[in-house]
């Protein structure tokens, strides 16, 4: 008899974990970011806030005050507009006056700036892109969005990712929106380096919106091959969703093709997924 509970025991056990083993990476990462408990860190640490901004806020409107602490304020404050934006120096050069290629490599040695002198280049250009995601045959995924860049310095990123897995054979998936002000700090001929502000949505059962920060560039080795990274990353109730890519790509006129790594933290679920896609310039 004791025999026979020992086995059914070690049968329940080995049942539960395996039921467990096969729970979904998608359905784990929903569950971790949904809000729990949420609403009390949030009055703490916004009246914890509060009195802190106020206590700085005095301190500061009384540092203000004295002419030396003033003349310091305005070096320090243009000191990280000239590191974040543009020095002195910069404002000289060519890359303060680079203009928008219409497409990668429309010169053999231009990237996506090009230095000219001409008036023959739009101030505006779409990026349009799709790739595919794969980790395995039973999780992927796809990236679609458009990168609009405008006034030679600035683009606005916008795309939606989605993921599909099979578990037990049931379909499940994992849905986000982002859209990311992005400003061209490096516009080389050869390289361009960015960082962006803007804000990320998780759709399904999280149905939370958060800020998002982000920053990436791409080189131009020789035509027709380029190199680009990026990362962006959000917290939705304190967990991680962040995704970085490391892609190669050949460019061919207006169009490109591209492969790579892509990874997701997504909550307390990690995806390190194949990336293949395409792209386009108009």
């Amino acid at each position: 008899m004791h025999k026979k509970l020992l086995v059914l025991s070690i049968l329940f056990t080995l049942f539960s974990f395996c039921s467990f083993s096969q729970e979904g990476k998608l359905d784990k990462a929903k569950e971790s970011l949904k809000s729990s408990n949420s609403s009390t860190n949030v009055v703490k640490t916004s009246s914890k806030s509060s009195k802190t901004s106020s206590t700085a806020a005095n301190n500061t409107s009384t540092g203000i005050e004295n002419p030396f602490a003033r003349i310091v304020w305005f070096v320090a404050a243009y000191t990280v507009y000239g590191v974040v934006f543009e020095s002195p120096w910069e404002m000289k050069g060519r890359m303060s006056t680079a203009e928008i290629a219409h497409y990668p490599y429309e010169k053999p040695f231009h990237g996506n700036f090009i230095y000219t002198n001409t008036t023959n280049y739009n101030i505006t250009r779409f990026d349009f892109y799709n790739h595919f995601l794969i980790e395995s045959k039973n999780l992927y995924g796809n990236d679609i969005g458009v990168d609009f860049k405008f006034l030679k310095r600035f683009a606005l990123d916008i795309n939606y990712t989605t993921f599909s897995e099979n578990v037990n054979n049931k379909r499940d998936s994992f849905n986000m929106f982002s859209t990311l002000l992005k400003y061209d700090r490096i516009r080389t001929q050869r390289f361009d380096a960015w960082f962006g502000l803007g804000f990320r949505h998780v759709f399904n059962d999280v149905k939370e919106t958060r800020f998002l920060m982000g920053f990436g560039g791409e080189i131009f080795i020789a035509k027709p091959i380029s190199l680009v990274a990026s990362h962006k990353w959000a917290t939705v109730n304190r967990e991680s969703v962040r995704n970085t890519k490391l892609l190669l790509k050949y460019n061919i006129n207006n169009y490109r093709i591209s492969s790579g790594y892509e990874h997701y933290k997504l909550g307390v679920s990690k995806i390190n997924a194949f990336s293949i896609g395409v792209e386009a310039s108009f």
